[in-house]
């Protein structure tokens, strides 16, 4: 896979949606291919379930806008930011952005999917720098990728926010969330997860296997903690973007928290 072939399925997969195809969007995946709508339901495995899933999901919405950031590609493995607008029936005028981790066979197909993403009630423009990637800097974003993901996971289970932000450039642009102001600098980073680490315990973090292009990365996390008391698992994935000595200049992120103790599935993080 390379960026024109993942550009031109992303621009297929974008227009199926707007266009409420659902016969359009199976035709993209492989007869066996895994479909995860969110990191903690099961799978639509196949293409009749993911035509299934397909019908449900757009019966309700109409007046579709779909936008893609552009993709990091790593091999067969590809990330991409999505930003969708429409109506639905039962909750109006929605936004819906997030992120797509998946993996493609050697037809072009994809065989692997999982989504992480973000809701919001009306309709709603993407912030400053959403879906860009940073150019220049250093080619060696995996190799940055990995050592801040071991750094990181050191830290957060150490509860360090003081060792997390200087992962960070002075000037470091972190949204921990696409609908929340960001927290720019390295003093920003230490103040949001300062007030992140003080409503958890005992945080048992995982950082999957990076999707990698040139100084930017993609990395998939899952970590079980207890949550203001209790027991809650976060899964999601980190949009990084590094400077030439491997330090976050700026980081997007996307999530879901749920109630209770979560294994992941199996082919998270490969």
């Amino acid at each position: 896979m390379d960026r024109p072939s993942a550009r031109t399925w992303l621009d297929l997969y974008a227009t199926a949606w707007e266009q409420a195809d659902a016969d359009a969007v199976t035709e993209l995946f492989t007869d066996s291919a895994s479909y995860r709508s969110h990191i903690f339901r099961a799978p639509h495995l196949g293409r009749d379930a993911i035509r299934a899933y397909w019908e449900r999901a757009t019966s309700t919405q109409s007046d579709i806008s779909v936008r893609f950031g552009l993709p990091l590609v790593d091999q067969d493995r590809v990330a991409a930011e999505w930003w969708t607008t429409f109506r639905d029936d039962d909750d109006g005028e929605v936004t819906l952005p997030g992120c797509l981790i998946l993996r493609f066979a050697k037809d072009g197909r994809c065989e692997d999917l999982r989504e992480y993403w973000h809701f919001a009630p009306g309709r709603q423009e993407p912030h400053d720098g959403w879906g860009s990637l940073r150019e220049g800097g250093s080619p060696e974003a995996s190799l940055h990728a990995v050592r801040w993901s071991e750094n990181y996971a050191g830290a957060w289970k150490a509860g360090n926010a003081d060792a997390v932000a200087l992962l960070y450039t002075e000037d470091a642009v972190y949204r921990s969330h696409p609908f929340r102001p960001p927290s720019v600098g390295r003093d920003g980073v230490l103040a949001y997860t300062k007030e992140a680490f003080a409503s958890e315990e005992s945080p048992a973090p995982r950082f999957g296997r990076p999707i990698a292009q040139g100084s930017s990365a993609v990395i998939e996390y899952w970590t079980t903690l207890r949550e203001n008391g209790e027991e809650a698992t976060l899964a999601g994935c980190d949009v990084l973007q590094f400077s030439e000595d491997g330090l976050v200049v700026e980081a997007r992120e996307y999530w879901h928290l749920e109630p209770g103790t979560h294994e992941s599935p199996e082919s998270w993080g490969t």
